[in-house]
């Protein structure tokens, strides 16, 4: 019987308060068991990433540090290669991993336009080679970082079929918001492998996390409805990224009809109420929140992210992002993890 296979559950934090209580919610992380921490990049709304992730390092002692994900718009490499850097090397040997996207609100904030994919793998290069000692060429200059750094590995933020396979070409691994339908999956894995096999290599050693709305609950209904609005985001936002061959008809039918039942209720508030209204959420199916959310009781979740490592998922990162994360974060812990202990006991936990 072969062993199953190894698969971590970590949780993503928007640093949207005080360093210190962002550092304080890592900690309880670590003590819960949970894999790592994953924290949000944008100059505007959140406190800064780095300066965050390095007083995370401060306050525990294991779990892996992620950023979630920054961008090459608004920070040139030789910024990122130096702050990730100094992450790295202040956690002494943990596992620390860098996401990199095209912008999204950390762009648009400053009225710029979103990278590239091709700006994305350049930038991945000089940050890999500004931290191993290397004089890059970037954007007709030849930079240098005068001291050594560990390597950190680079995970792209890909939707789409060319971010994917640049994702699998140039990365270290790749953060998914895809959701959890098998048929999604298949594809973002299918278009990963074809990134791989144009360097000769195979999926071995890539990560592949999927962040995926989490939400644990004795009443699997009040689950599905704490995690419906996110649900959705990520169903639309997949809809928009895949092509129609590769999205399974139902879904974006599904897709189309809560759109055109919507838009007129959408008009009359702003776009951020209507997305976290009840008017809104009323109009979501649970066949949404079933293939873009994992959402029921703590067994029913166990089973369903344990599921997810045979699909080729590595991790599983849970978006925390309510104004107080803690009851979320302690049902994940206290009732999920035990279970997911005895089925996936190869995974790296705090």
């Amino acid at each position: 019987m072969s062993a199953a296979p190894t698969l971590d559950v970590s949780v993503m934090f928007h640093p949207d308060r005080a360093i210190g209580e962002t550092a304080e919610l890592a900690a309880e992380v670590e003590r819960l068991g949970l894999a790592g921490v994953w924290l949000g990049d944008s100059q505007s709304i959140f406190r800064d990433v780095f300066t965050a992730l390095t007083l995370v390092a401060e306050r525990t002692s294991r779990i892996a540090l992620g950023v979630g994900v920054t961008n090459t718009v608004s920070r040139h490499p030789a910024v990122i290669a130096g702050a990730i850097g100094s992450v790295a090397e202040h956690a002494a040997g943990r596992t620390v991993l860098l996401g990199i996207g095209t912008g999204e609100t950390a762009v648009e904030s400053l009225g710029r336009k979103p990278a590239t994919i091709a700006r994305m793998e350049e930038v991945a290069r000089a940050v890999r080679g500004l931290n191993a000692g290397e004089t890059v060429t970037y954007e007709g200059a030849e930079i240098t970082q005068d001291w050594p750094a560990p390597r950190v590995p680079i995970v792209f933020a890909s939707t789409g079929p060319r971010s994917l396979r640049a994702a699998g070409r140039t990365a270290d691994g790749v953060y998914l918001k895809l959701g959890v339908d098998p048929d999604v999956l298949r594809y973002a894995v299918s278009n990963l492998a074809a990134g791989r096999a144009e360097g000769g290599r195979t999926l071995d050693g890539f990560r592949v996390a999927a962040m995926v709305p989490v939400a644990v609950d004795d009443d699997p209904a009040v689950a599905r409805d704490e995690v419906r609005g996110f649900a959705a985001a990520i169903a639309r936002a997949a809809a928009r990224a895949i092509p129609p061959e590769d999205l399974p008809q139902e879904i974006a039918a599904t897709i189309a009809e809560l759109e055109r039942v919507s838009s007129v209720a959408r008009g009359r508030q702003s776009y951020v109420q209507w997305l976290h209204s009840p008017e809104y959420a009323r109009m979501i199916p649970d066949a949404i929140v079933d293939r873009f959310a994992i959402a029921g009781t703590a067994a029913q979740v166990a089973g369903r992210i344990a599921g997810l490592g045979a699909a080729g998922v590595t991790e599983v990162i849970a978006p925390l992002a309510m104004p107080d994360p803690r009851p979320a974060l302690g049902r994940i812990g206290a009732g999920v993890m035990p279970l997911l202990a005895a089925t996936h006991p190869g995974g790296r936990r705090a």
